[in-house]
């Protein structure tokens, strides 16, 4: 399911910013984005997110704004500019040339400015830890407002479906009046001696049971029933999808015994609700 979430953390050192968001998918694909020297921690970051979500593209981004000078700046390696440094002060005296001159591009020479190696502080990742916590808090109530917008929605389309499947009944009469009256004009124009009216009764009652749908009606209406109450129930994506599936093989043997112009509509709008109902559904953990 979709989501946003962020917070902001400050603490006497930093600020921290977490920010998590996620789209749609079938599995959980997680991409973290946090500063360097925190990276040995997104192992560990991962499997606690990955407790909090179970499916979709998520991405967990962490700013951190230090306060202090010493944090924000890259270290000199003194052992080695107060090398370079003697090193040009001969040059210069060797040379002629001006100290300043030599000395403009100190910076650029190799492992002047150095990496911080220093381990970073556990209380500082608990600080950090909190802000993906309260990201996470804002994420999931973002979810489910979404979630309930989706239910409700889900629900109306449920019914829906119910509603039309219900209004084929006063077709289904004139239909099975209609193929009566047709065979009985084919009879007609046929030698009656030669016709069986006992065989023709049975076949008669044979080829209308073979278009009577009230079987395919209730099935269609338990399964709008399970829909319903499947809604209600925790990460049940996947069980409301294979509902939708045999709602819709109701749907299509509905039409397929149709045979009335008026039916085969219904069928076609009972067919274009089930579709907005599996578009729905890509929504739902």
């Amino acid at each position: 399911m979709t989501g946003f979430g962020q917070a902001e953390l400050e603490t006497e050192r930093f600020t921290v910013k977490a920010e998590l968001k996620s789209l749609n998918s079938k599995f959980l694909e997680l991409s973290i984005r946090m500063p360097r020297n925190w990276q040995h921690k997104e192992l560990e970051l991962r499997r606690e997110v990955s407790k909090w979500l179970e499916r979709g593209t998520a991405q967990l981004n962490i700013q951190i704004n230090y306060k202090l000078a010493q944090d924000r700046i890259t270290p000199i390696n003194r052992e080695i500019a107060l090398y370079y440094l003697n090193e040009v002060k001969t040059l210069s005296q060797e040379s002629g040339w001006e100290q300043n001159d030599l000395l403009n591009n100190i910076f650029l020479v190799p492992n002047v400015l150095q990496t911080n190696d220093e381990t970073p502080n556990e209380e500082d990742w608990k600080q950090i830890m909190q802000a993906v916590r309260n990201a996470y808090v804002q994420f999931d109530a973002f979810r489910l407002q979404e979630g309930s917008v989706i239910k409700n929605e889900l629900s109306k389309i449920s019914n829906g479906i119910f509603q039309k499947m219900q209004a084929l009944a006063p077709f289904e009469e004139e239909r099975l009046q209609t193929v009566k009256e047709r065979i009985l004009r084919e009879l007609q124009s046929l030698a009656q001696e030669n016709v069986d009216k006992n065989r023709f009764e049975q076949e008669l009652i044979y080829y209308i049971e073979k278009l009577d749908i009230s079987e395919e009606k209730l099935r269609l209406k338990q399964h709008c029933d399970f829909f319903e109450e499947t809604l209600n129930l925790a990460s049940s994506g996947k069980k409301l999808n294979f509902i939708a599936q045999e709602m819709g093989r109701e749907i299509n043997t509905i039409g397929s015994k149709s045979n009335h112009h008026l039916m085969q509509r219904s069928v076609v709008e009972m067919k274009d609700e089930l579709e907005k109902i599996k578009e729905q559904i890509n929504n739902v953990l």
